[in-house]
């Protein structure tokens, strides 16, 4: 299984933003159900967002990407990279998180 990463932009009014945030949130949790989200959350700046996945392949990380809600409805654009743990422990940043 491979890691994607997706980085969000915002491209529009923060109030137009939040009217599409509901759908991306419902979003998020389906793909956690589905096991493809890895984590996710918002920059602190308030811009724009990152989520990690697991998928197959890139086009498959592409399709997960171009399905959220805030990308298809040109909210949010969004950055496609490909990621590899080197090092570190997710598991551990999981019992940070809580």
């Amino acid at each position: 299984m491979n890691y994607y990463v997706y980085i969000l932009t915002i491209a529009v009014e923060r109030s137009e933003y939040e009217v599409h945030l509901p759908a991306h949130l419902d979003y998020l949790q389906q793909l956690d159900a589905d096991e493809a989200l890895v984590l996710s959350g918002p920059f602190t700046d308030r811009r724009g967002g990152m989520v990690m996945i697991r998928a197959e392949s890139k086009a498959a990380a592409r399709a997960i990407a171009e399905a959220d809600p805030l990308v298809s409805s040109g909210v949010d654009t969004y950055e496609l990279r490909h990621w590899r743990l080197t090092r570190g422990d997710l598991q551990r940043l999981a019992l940070e998180i809580g």
